[in-house]
């Protein structure tokens, strides 16, 4: 048998970037991130969007000037600068790109869920998650952030536990940022328990700058 090498021959073609990464050092923001939102929600002005119950609060949370805001903002940046480099095929120092950022915040609580959607006029969508409320044991999916993929026919021929599966799930774990292609479609299961589920969800728009 030959002991094939393919690290340097293998394309991960059609491949679609996903990332979830666990921010440390989260518990004081989050804290004063749920203060915050649950303010706003007290105050109204709410909207439906793909929510299903719930509160979906307006596009314009970046634009408050809470410390708690600005730290968020900054992550999402960083975040955004890491990932657009990640997939940039020349060498980053060649090319140069500028980005608007908007977001809103989420309460759900028992039975509220958001339907299959996507983020039209984007590169990058995500979320990140402030509270976690308290699940009912032994529900499926209670909460979960699942994306849609986007491949026809990819549930016919499957390989537990590979690249090769047809279901991505996220459990809103407190400082988890979930980072995906806008237009990659995503719902979210129904919340079953106690307490809120707290989160922010964002879009990036990037445009790349001409050569000067």
């Amino acid at each position: 048998m030959v002991d094939l090498a393919l690290d340097k021959h293998v394309a991960m073609t059609f491949a679609t970037p996903v990332i979830g990464y666990p921010w440390p050092d989260s518990d004081g923001l989050n804290d004063d991130l749920a203060r915050l939102i649950l303010d706003l929600e007290r105050q109204g002005g709410g909207m439906t969007r793909s929510n299903v119950g719930g509160w979906h609060g307006s596009a314009d949370f970046f634009s408050r000037t809470e410390p708690c805001v600005s730290t968020l903002r900054q992550r999402i940046i960083d975040m955004t600068i890491a990932v657009t480099r990640m997939i940039t095929l020349s060498t980053a120092a060649q090319r140069h790109f500028d980005f608007s950022l908007d977001g809103w915040a989420n309460v759900s609580r028992h039975g509220a869920y958001n339907s299959m959607h996507n983020h039209p006029g984007g590169l990058w969508s995500g979320t990140y998650y402030v509270r976690a409320g308290t699940p009912e044991p032994a529900t499926a999916f209670n909460g979960r952030l699942e994306l849609f993929d986007p491949r026809a026919g990819a549930t016919m021929a499957q390989m537990p536990g590979t690249i090769l599966g047809a279901r991505h799930l996220f459990e809103p774990i407190p400082g988890l940022m979930v980072v995906f292609p806008a237009w990659l479609h995503h719902f979210v299961h129904p919340f079953f328990g106690r307490g809120e589920r707290i989160s922010v969800a964002f879009n990036i728009v990037t445009k790349e700058r001409k050569p000067m």
